[in-house]
């Protein structure tokens, strides 16, 4: 995992963590003595958290600091891509719908996987089609 990857998975585990505990951004900022520009910015990956930080992060959201390092519910689940005969292929249009959804609420991913089902049932049915006109 590249140092910018874990930046951005960790601070989507900070992020989730907030959203479930119904705290503003604000409202953590002030609490880890930070300015909330720069809370958004570690939310984001776009800046690293401290050591420090992420031990006042775990004290606040009453967790252990590996909680911020995990894609499940607890430390034996690792990054998708960390794991055994998972190999990260590179690709940059997976990698940005990734980073698009890092965050998303149920309601919002069940929103996306009707479009995508929606999407593909209907370029089926396309080339359904298409194949069916050279046949005549």
């Amino acid at each position: 995992m590249t140092k910018e990857r874990l930046k951005k998975a960790i601070g989507g585990n900070i992020r989730k963590a907030r959203l479930s505990r119904g705290m503003s951004i604000d409202e953590l900022a002030e609490l880890l003595q930070l300015t909330s520009g720069f809370v958004g910015l570690i939310e984001r990956g776009s800046r690293g958290a401290t050591v420090y930080t992420l031990y006042k992060l775990a004290d606040i959201m009453e967790t252990s600091i590996d909680s911020f390092f995990y894609s499940g519910p607890g430390p034996n689940t690792k990054f998708e891509e960390d794991k055994p005969g998972k190999k990260n292929k590179g690709n940059p249009k997976k990698d940005k719908i990734a980073s698009l959804i890092v965050d998303f609420s149920d309601s919002e991913f069940d929103f996306i996987i009707g479009v995508i089902k929606n999407l593909r049932s209907l370029n089926h049915a396309a080339v359904q089609k298409g194949t069916d006109d050279e046949e005549d």
